[in-house]
């Protein structure tokens, strides 16, 4: 009996011990999670938007920003009249009343009714409707600020203040501040902000209810991204390419500025172009960023490599002589041609008159696999690993391919092979730079929150493709290319000697069905000055009308982008001609100082310069590249400061000009009214 006590006392015991064992761990080692999963149950959190960083140029000008915009949300089940509420809110939001009042017969919690809309006009639909709910409810006149069931919160939208300008390199975001392409993709985790959340409660049937003093946690802000694009050169490159697009009714067009010796993207323009603050209305072909995600065979331009190749390999000298067979050679049981009939030429000759036959008697010195070795060491076939997502590697054959003769022989001249634009300059850069290879980039800086650098874009030698010698005899030849009877003769700038190479390749057809009758890709390649070179400018112009000739379309678009950039950058000409210019400048006076199209007497520059006594223009409230197309009639020496639009220049306007003056403009940022598309949806 005793032991059967002592049982069931302790069984007792036992139990007694899991229940204040469970009440312990309940209301004390457990409370947190209890009060957790009950916020669960009775409170939920809407993700607003972050606040993402802005996107500058070197120069600090804005190219995109995030703007204060305020959000719409309602919740009807707590409008005493949702069809009035409705009928005051359509027109506000760009909806239909009929939309809107099925909306919220349907969903009686919470619905987001407009997003990022212009704050005053948000609050004033939000207004209107509290006043018209307010006036249905007795001794609540006056009082509509109290009304419950429609509100807004503030949130950011992006914003791109230069509109078209470098569109598909900066990409866009989604309504929810997500970058989608571009520098707005590759940079998204450093541009997002931390997402921020609108704190709301539950009713018993799970249904959202926002209070009135419902809390919103702050919005942290992105890092802010300094690209090495400078806004102006982006402007004359986007400008110039359109221009030429227009006139021979291209497909398409890229142009790219880089600095060869750094590595460093300073415009990368494409046309068509888009407007990235409304990017659905653009079609998808037109927001690719083409340098880095179309790959093409580049014909002639890709002579240059076959060229630097042999003699880096010593496979030829640059005094060698080649017999061009007048014109037409039977290689391999294929026929070549040249555009001309060319018997004798020398290596400078051969690329001056981009001669088929005598490129392919230069590959035939060397050897296949080396051959090879020397194209991927010019970057083909692999990513350049600039800081953007989508580029493609184009397409190099097998080290065994460069073992067939006619195989090997199409692609010293730029046919069998596919490259992308980015890739094309990237390799031109080391030709001319001296023999080095170096990484293209795009970033120069990331900056955290308080302004503090904490990355830093730097050159980036990746390895020496050739010697300086061969790079020095590079530049020499390239610069009889556009010599008087050359083929990229209307590329010369008057003041600059340069170089560089023409291209005019045949289209595959799609689905690799032959080359195309009559599409063409016309190129040019060149680079300023020629022996020292500053700036390297590519031009790809995909399916001219009337012209297809590199040499024709694309040549004179390199000119007039290398004789703005220069003016603006202020790169000295090398030009012994303009010294004797200048001479004759001071003693004859204003009439016979006019220059040449495209003569840059020092620091100044002129395409067309005015007859008789030259008037300063008023340049107030014009861009810096509509200041460069005005100025450029005019030879005097120019500083511009600032960015955004002309607000003081000196000279005034209406003043005397004489040849070689200094005249100088300040600009400064316009102030805008920023105005957000209207559109609106359910979130």
């Amino acid at each position: 009996m005793i032991t059967r006590a002592r049982l069931v006392l302790g069984v007792i015991l036992f139990l007694y011990i899991i229940v204040v064992a469970r009440a312990f761990h309940i209301q004390v080692l457990g409370v947190k999670g209890i009060r957790e999963r009950g916020a669960r149950q009775y409170g939920t959190s809407i993700p607003l938007m972050p606040k993402r960083g802005v996107i500058l140029d070197r120069m600090e000008s804005e190219l995109a920003v995030s703007v204060s915009t305020k959000s719409i949300y309602v919740q009807p089940g707590k409008l005493k009249d949702t069809k009035k509420a409705a009928a005051i809110l359509a027109p506000k939001v760009g909806r239909s009343a009929l939309e809107l009042k099925k909306l919220f017969e349907e969903e009686k919690g919470f619905i987001w009714v407009r997003r990022q809309m212009q704050s005053t006009a948000a609050e004033e639909a939000v207004r209107e409707v509290k006043e018209a709910m307010a006036a249905l409810e007795p001794g609540r006149h006056g009082k509509a600020l109290s009304v419950e069931g429609i509100g807004t919160v503030e949130e950011p939208k992006r914003f791109y203040p230069n509109r078209e300008l470098a569109a598909s390199l900066l990409g866009f975001t989604d309504r929810d501040c997500v970058g989608i392409e571009g520098v707005e993709l590759a940079m998204d985790n450093y541009l997002r902000g931390e997402r921020s959340h609108l704190f709301c409660e539950r009713d018993a049937r799970g249904k959202l209810i926002v209070p009135a003093s419902a809390a919103v946690g702050v919005n942290s802000k992105g890092h802010s991204v300094v690209l090495t694009i400078d806004r102006n050169i982006q402007h004359i490159a986007e400008k110039e390419l359109q221009a030429v697009v227009d006139k021979y009714r291209a497909r398409e067009g890229i142009a790219l500025v880089l600095s060869p010796k750094t590595g460093e993207v300073l415009a990368m323009a494409t046309a068509p172009s888009f407007n990235p603050n409304t990017p659905s209305k653009a079609p998808a072909d037109a927001r690719r960023n083409r340098p880095l995600t179309d790959s093409y065979e580049p014909g002639s331009t890709f002579k240059a490599f076959t060229l630097a190749s042999a003699l880096e390999m010593g496979s030829i000298r640059s005094g060698d002589r080649f017999f061009c067979e007048n014109g037409s050679y039977v290689y391999e049981g294929n026929t070549i041609r040249d555009t001309h009939k060319y018997g004798w030429l020398s290596v400078r000759d051969i690329m001056k008159y981009s001669s088929n036959i005598g490129v392919i008697k230069i590959n035939d010195q060397m050897d296949g696999s080396r051959f090879y070795d020397m194209i991927r060491s010019f970057g083909f076939g692999a990513r350049t690993g600039v800081e953007l997502k989508g580029e493609v590697q184009g397409i190099v054959p097998s080290r065994s391919g460069f073992e067939n003769r006619i195989r090997r022989a199409t692609i010293s001249f730029g046919q069998g092979i596919s490259v992308t634009s980015l890739q094309l300059a990237a390799g031109m850069s080391a030709v001319i730079n001296g023999g080095k290879m170096m990484k293209p980039y795009i970033v120069r800086e990331i900056r955290d929150p308080e302004g503090n650098t904490i990355y830093r874009g730097k050159p980036q030698e990746l390895r020496r493709v050739l010697s300086p010698k061969t790079s020095e005899q590079m530049r020499e030849i390239l610069g009889s290319v556009v010599q008087e009877d050359g083929t990229g003769a209307q590329a010369r700038v008057n003041g600059f000697l340069v170089g560089g190479k023409t291209g005019t390749a045949q289209k595959v057809e799609p689905g690799g069905k032959g080359y195309s009758a009559d599409k063409r890709i016309a190129s040019f390649i060149g680079f300023l000055p020629l022996r020292d070179p500053e700036l390297l400018i590519l031009i790809v112009i995909d399916e001219p009308r009337d012209s297809v000739y590199g040499g024709v379309v694309a040549a004179p678009a390199f000119n007039q982008i290398a004789v703005k950039t220069a003016y603006y950058l202020g790169i000295q000409p090398t030009e012994q001609i303009i010294a004797a210019k200048s001479e004759r400048r001071e003693k004859s006076g204003p009439r016979e100082a006019q220059l040449s199209p495209g003569a840059i007497p020092v620091t100044a520059i002129s395409t067309s310069a005015p007859s008789g006594p030259m008037i300063m223009p008023d340049l107030t409230g014009l861009s810096m590249g509509r200041v460069i197309d005005v100025m450029n009639r005019y030879p005097v020496q120019m500083s511009m400061t600032g960015s955004g639009i002309a607000r003081m220049q000196t000279p005034a306007p209406g003043a005397l000009l004489s040849p070689g003056a200094k005249c100088s403009v300040r600009f400064a940022l316009e102030t805008r009214t920023v105005k957000p598309a209207a559109d609106g949806g359910k979130r």
